[in-house]
């Protein structure tokens, strides 16, 4: 077979072999905690460093590869806010800025994942909360010790 191909079906294989792993060590969100704001970036109190920068460098994998869900999402959140016209153009721009913007966090969070830092992008995955949570980008580099 093609190199590239066995590339691509291995990288695949180990992105999805570990992206369970990310999702079992997330907080569950129930009927009571759902309205905080600050649900998805608590991470667990007594997280090992191993631990955070395992974590850290799964949502760089995930916010990398996955950037494009942005662009159905502010389709669809644009076109129910105002209208079709609008929303098939503005939400095709506003969607390409916010893959941008996941898509270059992912690559930040990979480059620097061995220092523990706290989500810069939320939600913290691209299909958490997909239609009733705009995507915001908070503090750079924001320590997580």
């Amino acid at each position: 077979m093609n190199q590239k191909t066995i590339l691509l079906a291995l990288f695949s294989s180990i992105f999805l072999c570990f992206s369970s792993f990310s999702l079992a060590d997330e907080p569950q969100i129930n009927a009571e905690n759902y309205s905080s704001p600050h649900h998805l970036t608590e991470t667990p109190k007594k997280a090992s460093y191993g631990q955070k920068i395992g974590q850290k460098l799964l949502w760089g994998l995930s916010n990398s590869t996955l950037g494009f869900f942005e662009i159905p999402k502010n389709i669809i959140k644009v076109t129910n806010d105002t209208n079709l016209i609008y929303g098939l153009t503005g939400g095709i721009g506003l969607g390409i800025l916010q893959t941008s913007g996941r898509t270059l966090v992912g690559i930040l969070d990979l480059t620097f994942f061995l220092l523990p830092t706290k989500p810069i992008v939320q939600p913290i995955h691209p299909w958490q909360n997909y239609l009733t949570v705009e995507t915001a980008y908070g503090d750079l580099f924001d320590p997580d010790f």
